[in-house]
């Protein structure tokens, strides 16, 4: 008897996944899929005789995607819009159910999951940390975005803070500094901790020693940086460049740097983080570094998929990190060196 083929035994074939199949198959646009992978996913469907169903779009099947947090911050917008256009592209549709970090209202929108045709959840948090699944979520197929378990493992994907300030530091190094200072958030946060370890691990790749002076934990605000520089210039020997936790500190930074006689870049180097929509009309333009969460709410529905395609083939359980890229604008210059008392 004849078996019609299926995106899995295409992707069998091809050697890749079944949502990249359904990528190509799809002609979804926007994705990062190469030319020969392309045409070797559309060469097999043709050999094996694969068609492509039509959609019935009041079938689609629903993943939900319960985040505990939707504020103005721009991160929301990349991990809902990422997932939104991925599921879409993979003929899902998203339901979002945010919680605003009430136990109650997460336990009610589990509790809800049980009422609906539910293929898969996203669980996701707006800034990256460790969580403890609900024992609700069972056995469902799930994918943690921006956050992830140690008890209970499962697919998650989560930035390379750590890399990210590492590779800020390095091109800091590369640029001629080495008084290099960073002022960095509240310990309590995983994103600050591993951000504080990317820039000293940079300093001792390179050979130069880690100054605990040039170390401030503060708040994340324009204020919080405009205080840390006062602090570092009070120094006697401030520092030549500054890594930032974020681009609202950098921008506390110009501020005070400016009220200090010094341009940036010529006396001062400076990096910040997130990419905020106003760091590009900073003077001079940041270069900050970019958090990837669209790509990373891309990836975790992707990875949903695949669970829901074989929910019983064996699927990894590892933590998934993505690079931040730079943002390379005006802020940063070459060291300077300083006029002789």
């Amino acid at each position: 008897m004849f078996k019609k083929p299926t995106m899995s035994d295409i992707a069998t074939a091809c050697g890749v996944s079944q949502a990249t199949v359904s990528l190509v198959l799809n002609n979804a646009p926007g994705t990062r899929i190469s030319a020969a992978t392309r045409e070797a996913v559309v060469n097999a469907a043709a050999k094996m005789g694969y068609s492509t169903p039509a959609r019935h779009i009041d079938r689609r099947p629903l993943l939900a995607m319960i985040i505990n947090e939707v504020t103005s911050s721009p991160h929301v917008a990349g991990l809902i819009d990422g997932a939104a256009e991925a599921a879409n592209e993979l003929g899902y549709l998203l339901s979002v159910m945010p919680t605003a970090a009430d136990e109650e209202a997460e336990q009610s929108a589990l509790e809800s999951l049980a009422t609906l045709s539910v293929a898969g959840v996203i669980y996701a948090r707006l800034i990256t940390q460790q969580v403890t699944p609900p024992p609700l979520l069972g056995d469902r197929p799930t994918v943690l975005l921006n956050c992830y378990a140690v008890d209970k493992p499962l697919p998650s994907v989560v930035p390379g803070d750590l890399s990210a300030v590492m590779n800020a530091t390095l091109s800091l190094i590369e640029a001629g500094h080495t008084r290099i200072a960073y002022i960095g958030g509240e310990d309590t946060v995983e994103a600050s901790r591993d951000r504080l370890k990317g820039y000293r691990r940079a300093l001792t790749m390179r050979d130069i020693p880690v100054d605990n002076h040039l170390v401030i934990r503060g708040r994340w605000t324009i204020q919080g940086g405009y205080a840390a520089f006062k602090r570092l210039q009070a120094l006697e020997d401030p520092p030549t460049a500054i890594c930032c936790f974020c681009d609202r500190i950098a921008m506390g930074v110009y501020e005070a740097a400016k009220e200090a006689g010094l341009k940036i870049p010529q006396d001062l180097s400076v990096i910040g983080f997130d990419n905020e929509s106003y760091s590009g009309d900073m003077l001079p333009p940041l270069t900050t570094m970019q958090l990837p969460h669209a790509d990373m709410a891309r990836y975790a529905v992707e990875k949903l998929a695949e669970i829901i395609a074989a929910p019983r083939a064996r699927h990894e359980s590892h933590k998934m990190k993505l690079e931040c890229e730079m943002i390379v604008r005006q802020s940063v210059g070459p060291l300077k060196q300083r006029n002789s008392q």
